[in-house]
């Protein structure tokens, strides 16, 4: 639980900084992408799940 707590307050000190970056770059992720991208960090989802989920975003764009 110490863990867990320790992992999503590292995610949400990084975020705004990704977000930052990509703002940088013109890019946007949505809020989906978001709950997408801190499941794969929290390893609520493996590296295949995350890509296919990942492709279905992308090709709703």
């Amino acid at each position: 639980m110490m863990e867990e707590k320790r992992i999503n307050k590292k995610i949400e000190e990084i975020l705004p900084e990704v977000k930052a970056s990509l703002s940088f770059e013109g890019l946007q992720i949505t809020e989906e992408e978001e709950k997408l991208i801190k499941a794969t960090l929290r390893g609520d989802i493996s590296r295949t799940a995350f890509l296919k989920k990942a492709r279905e975003l992308a090709e709703k764009q």
